[in-house]
């Protein structure tokens, strides 16, 4: 009996509804009012996917508009040199010029490609002794120059020895206190194994290791062979029309006995660019709208091959690693 009870009441209650106009009037709010806030949700869904899409073409579109800036847009002018590239039996004073309005020069002399971290040119390079100099051009808009190198090869006379210019004085840190390594210590380090930008990717930990002892107040304080690390903070592998590898990087870390001393320093290696030349046979070839495929070298950097990085900050030795 209490079954058909119920059977009973559930086949009325349309009816009794159907009587009742105010139940009917709140059955159909709560139905519109769930109907708008199921739109309002795909609305808001709608319009987020169409708001990402935008911000998915857009860096699209910047992107295609760098590279074709690249593409287009001529670099600045390579740098010159006012001392041709010989053997010289004294000091030599090379003007570096340009010929790109706006554009800047950086130069290196440690045998490591030029950036804009490098040293700024702001007057003529005293060369002392066996040096590679190297120099870019970098202007406003447009893709950078390609780099300027000469090599000075200075043989002094027996027994003569060229002034340091005053530019060039290494500044030694302040007075080491007992137990700390002082900051702008310079850390000679050697990569530990053979690398080239084919195989680079931003955030690579590349090991090297401590080039010498490292001595403080003639003290001892960190053996040759001890493990640092550098980060790879940009990479490019070779592309078409001869353009070069490219890898640059940033000291991180020494390891003293356990205690992790921050390093600083960067410095970068690109390839040698290969230039086009279509009537040589086999080098390069054209496809429809005049791109050449053959590809540059890649940025090469041999194992042995020495970075000298600088301590970050006062660090006390002994003390745990972080």
């Amino acid at each position: 009996m209490r079954i058909a009870v119920v059977l009973l009441v559930t086949a009325i209650s349309p009816a009794l509804l159907a009587q009742d106009p105010g139940a009917m009037a709140a059955q159909q709010a709560a139905q519109q009012a769930s109907q708008a806030a199921q739109q309002a949700n795909q609305e808001a869904m709608r319009q987020a996917q169409q708001a990402n899409e935008d911000a998915a073409r857009a860096s699209q579109q910047a992107s295609q508009n760098a590279q074709q800036l690249a593409h287009i847009c001529p670099p600045a002018a390579k740098p010159k040199f006012s001392v041709k590239a010989g053997t010289f039996t004294k000091t030599v004073t090379v003007k570096i010029r340009e010929n790109t309005r706006g554009a800047v020069v950086y130069y290196t002399t440690d045998g490591w490609t030029p950036t804009i971290n490098s040293t700024r040119y702001a007057g003529p390079v005293t060369i002392t002794s066996t040096t590679i100099l190297q120099a870019i051009a970098v202007a406003p808009d447009i893709p950078r120059s390609r780099i300027a190198s000469s090599v000075y090869r200075v043989d002094l006379p027996s027994g003569k020895i060229a002034p340091a210019p005053a530019a060039m004085v290494a500044i030694a840190p302040s007075p080491a206190k007992p137990g700390v390594l002082p900051k702008g210590t310079s850390i000679p380090l050697v990569f530990a194994a053979a690398f080239s930008s084919r195989k680079a990717d931003v955030g690579d930990k590349i090991s090297l290791t401590l080039a010498d002892d490292l001595k403080v107040g003639g003290a001892v304080i960190a053996s040759k062979g001890s493990m640092a690390v550098v980060n790879i903070t940009e990479a490019h592998k070779s592309g078409v029309a001869g353009i070069p590898g490219f890898v640059a990087f940033e000291a991180e870390t020494l390891t003293v006995d356990g205690t992790v001393v921050k390093l600083m320093g960067t410095a970068a290696k690109e390839g040698r660019e290969v230039q086009i030349n279509p009537a040589t046979v086999g080098l390069a070839f054209v496809v429809p709208g005049g791109v050449f495929l053959v590809h540059g070298n890649e940025a090469e950097i041999k194992a042995g091959s020495v970075f000298t990085a600088t301590v970050a900050e006062d660090t006390r030795l002994g003390a745990p690693a972080k």
